[in-house]
């Protein structure tokens, strides 16, 4: 039973990729379809990935600096430790 169900399967998508095969010319598209169609839009995608990617650079030169303050800082702490003589 299980075959039959797979060669049904196989048999339909051959069915239906035959049909995709057989697509007509390009499709013609009204003024109004046009308006819409924003592919290639490269000026807003190069503005909004710019922006992301000095986000991204911001926070990461926050972060480096914050990891060094903490890291100076408890530096410090363990030195003045080291450095106390009762």
């Amino acid at each position: 039973m299980r075959g039959k169900v797979v060669g049904l399967v196989a048999g339909a998508a051959l069915l239906a990729s035959v049909g995709i095969a057989n697509a007509k010319g390009p499709v013609t598209l009204t003024d109004g379809q046009l308006d819409k169609i924003t592919a290639g839009d490269s000026a807003s995608i190069l503005a909004s990935s710019t922006q992301l990617l000095n986000t991204l650079v911001a926070t990461s030169t926050n972060t480096v600096v914050t990891l060094n303050a903490f890291t100076t800082n408890t530096l410090n702490f363990f030195n003045a430790f080291s450095a106390f003589t009762p």
